[in-house]
């Protein structure tokens, strides 16, 4: 038992040296099998090991790390280390390309035994990505599906957020070491999956602590999210973006992909219909994506089946509304109306308010935070 501390902590120690990488470090394990007999090698074995300069690297730094005072500070920070050697590392990232050669692990794993579906998409989503974007995390989760992402701004944080609200467990896989919450808005669901004995899930990295984001790291990660995932669900995506290239992956991985249709004059959508053009599955509602697992529960779907009964009508604002500002809100949607449009709509439901009325209480409307407006087109919030 020792033994098997000492070289987990050599291990972390390798992984730690600058300019020893994940190639590098399958190379070295493969070679000599214990990590603990390339960390303590003579200085002489060292320099015929490596190349001049790599040398020198590597014991500079051995000479000033101290692997047990830093490996114990690691865990202090709830923070544990899975390499792939270790019963626990996830089999789904052993049968990939480009395994990752260890991971940190703040809160937990996903159950393996568990369905889980990755939901990715667009940084600066619409609003009716945001909508879709909470309708499946919650919906999903519900049903007892896991939810991986990236904790990233737009799709990814929203959908994890909705998981969480409904109670259900969501896993963050990050651009940077796990004891660093990027972006800085996701603080909310950063702190949820990094509480100690939470269970509503965990942040996961092949990063060690420490390690800051960096627009180079998070492409790599994200052959990690679709791995971890059963089916990769595209929520708003532009046909050129780093969602696309997560979607080449799970292929390669061998994944499902689904997506979420939209406008096809909506270039957030170009993505999504372009995916769906290709031959990847539509996903209209949440009940799409929990049929397609068969090892689901009857209650899973049974859950399912009664959120996908339940209305989508958005449900009126907690901020108290005059009669004019009922009858409006009732025409608007998620999408942009202009006013002409929302006369229209008003007309037709025999609600008719003058152009001059119709354009004051929209002003009031957005003034109190209950619609968002642009250019001369007017949207339901849904914050």
């Amino acid at each position: 038992m020792i033994n098997e501390i000492k070289e987990k902590i050599d291990f972390y120690a390798l992984f730690s040296t600058p300019g020893i990488g994940k190639k590098a470090m399958f190379h070295l394990m493969e070679r000599y099998a214990n990590p603990s007999t390339v960390w303590n090698m003579d200085e002489e074995s060292v320099k015929k090991l490596f190349k001049p300069k790599q040398a020198e690297k590597f014991l500079s730094f051995r000479k000033n790390f101290d692997p047990l005072k830093s490996y114990e500070h690691m865990e202090q920070q709830g923070i544990k280390m899975i390499t792939y050697l270790d019963k626990e590392f996830p089999n789904k990232l052993k049968n990939i390309p480009d395994m990752p050669c260890a991971i940190f692990v703040k809160g937990s794993l996903p159950d393996p035994n568990a369905p889980s579906v990755a939901i990715i998409g667009a940084r600066m989503c619409s609003e009716y990505g945001r909508f879709e974007a909470r309708e499946f995390g919650l919906k999903l989760a519900r049903a007892g599906i896991q939810i991986i992402s990236g904790m990233a701004l737009g799709i990814d944080g929203i959908s994890q957020k909705a998981a969480l609200n409904a109670g259900g467990k969501t896993f963050a896989v990050l651009g940077s070491g796990v004891d660093i919450c990027y972006p800085s808005e996701n603080i909310e669901i950063y702190n949820k999956l990094a509480e100690k004995d939470s269970n509503v899930g965990g942040l996961i990295s092949e990063y060690p602590p420490g390690t800051p984001p960096s627009s180079r790291l998070f492409p790599p990660r994200n052959r990690i999210i679709s791995a971890l995932s059963d089916i990769v669900l595209v929520i708003e995506a532009r046909k050129k973006s780093g969602t696309l290239i997560t979607v080449d992956m799970a292929l390669e991985q061998g994944r499902e992909v689904f997506a979420v249709p939209g406008r096809i004059t909506d270039r957030l959508s170009d993505g999504c219909n372009y995916l769906i053009k290709q031959g990847s599955g539509i996903a209209l509602s949440p009940e799409d994506i929990i049929n397609e697992f068969s090892y689901c529960t009857n209650t899973a779907k049974a859950s399912c089946n009664s959120l996908q009964n339940s209305s989508k009508e958005i449900s009126l604002p907690k901020i108290p509304l005059n009669e004019h500002e009922k009858k409006i809100f009732s025409v608007l949607d998620i999408n942009p109306k202009n006013s002409a449009d929302i006369i229209a709509d008003l007309n037709r439901k025999g609600d008719a308010i003058s152009p001059e009325i119709v354009m004051q209480n929209l002003t009031m409307m957005e003034l109190k935070g209950i619609i968002k407006s642009s250019g001369s087109n007017y949207f339901i919030t849904l914050d």
